[in-house]
C-alpha cells in the first residue's frame, strides 16, 4: 500500500496554516486530528499518523496560530478563532463530506464546536476540554486564563448542548489520574450524547493528561488506546 506525508500550507489571512497530510493509496477513512494548547504541535501526532496509514486511514493536521511551524503571535488568537482556522483547513482541503473529527484537549473543545458547523460522521474527543462559553473570543492570555480558572466555569459549555445534538459515531478517551481536566467532563459527554449512533468511553487507567509520557512507560495501555480508536474508524 502506498503512503506518503504531503506538508500543508493553508492560506489564512495574512498567515498560512501548517501541517502534515498522511495520504494513502485507497483510504478507508480520512480524520483531522487537533492539537491542545501550550507547547503542543501537531508534531506529536507524527506516531499517530504512522500506525492509521498502516491501517488505511488518512490523516490530517496543522499547528495552530501560535504553534509548532505555524508561528505567530498566541496572543491575536482565541477558541472561536481557533474553530475558525480548523474550519477553513476542511474547506480548504474540502473534507466536509464524510468528515472525521479527533480533538485532543483544547482540541476537543474545537472538535465539538465544528460538529456544530460541519457535522462529522464521527467525533473524538480525547482528554477533553470544554470552555466556558464566556471565554470563547477572549484572546489568549492573562484575561483567557482568569475567565476560565474560575471554579467550575466549564458547566455553562456550549458544547454540551452542542454534543447533545451529535449524530455521529462518538468516542471519548480519558485520563484516569488526569490533573487537568475535571473527572465529570468526559462523562458529562458521554451522559448528554442521547442522539449519537454510538458512543464509547475509553479510560486509560493510571495516565495523567500527558499521555505521551504515560504511553513511553506503557506500551500496552497505547495499544488499548489506538484500538479504541480503530473500533470507532471501523
Amino acid at each position: 500500500m502506498e503512503k506518503y506525508l504531503e506538508k500543508l500550507n493553508i492560506p489564512y489571512g495574512h498567515k498560512f496554516l501548517r501541517g502534515r497530510y498522511f495520504r494513502c493509496e485507497t483510504p478507508k477513512r480520512t480524520i483531522l486530528v487537533m492539537h491542545g494548547a501550550g507547547k503542543s504541535s501537531c508534531q506529536g501526532f507524527a506516531n499517530l499518523q504512522e500506525f492509521l496509514g498502516r491501517h488505511s486511514i488518512e490523516t490530517i493536521t496543522f499547528d495552530f496560530l501560535g504553534h509548532g511551524e505555524t508561528g505567530g503571535d498566541i496572543s491575536t488568537s482565541s477558541l472561536d478563532n481557533r474553530t475558525e482556522q480548523a474550519l477553513r483547513v476542511i474547506d480548504h482541503l474540502g473534507i466536509a463530506k464524510n468528515l472525521n473529527v479527533m480533538g485532543f484537549s483544547m482540541g476537543a473543545h474545537n472538535a465539538v464546536k465544528i460538529a456544530a458547523h460541519v457535522p462529522p460522521d464521527r467525533l473524538g474527543l480525547a482528554i477533553p476540554a470544554v470552555y466556558t462559553k464566556k471565554a470563547s473570543s477572549i484572546n489568549f492570555g492573562p484575561s483567557f486564563s482568569s475567565c476560565i480558572r474560575r471554579t467550575k466555569s466549564w458547566e455553562d459549555s456550549e458544547c454540551f448542548s452542542h454534543i447533545a445534538n451529535f449524530k455521529g459515531k462518538l468516542l471519548v478517551i480519558s485520563a484516569e489520574n488526569d490533573a487537568v481536566i475535571p473527572s465529570e467532563i468526559p462523562c458529562l459527554l458521554i451522559e448528554k450524547a442521547k442522539s449519537c449512533i454510538s458512543a464509547e468511553h475509553h479510560r486509560i487507567k493510571k495516565a495523567g493528561h500527558n499521555l505521551a509520557e504515560h504511553f513511553t512507560q506503557s506500551p500496552h495501555s497505547r495499544q488499548l488506546t489506538l484500538n479504541s480508536i480503530l473500533r470507532w474508524l471501523a
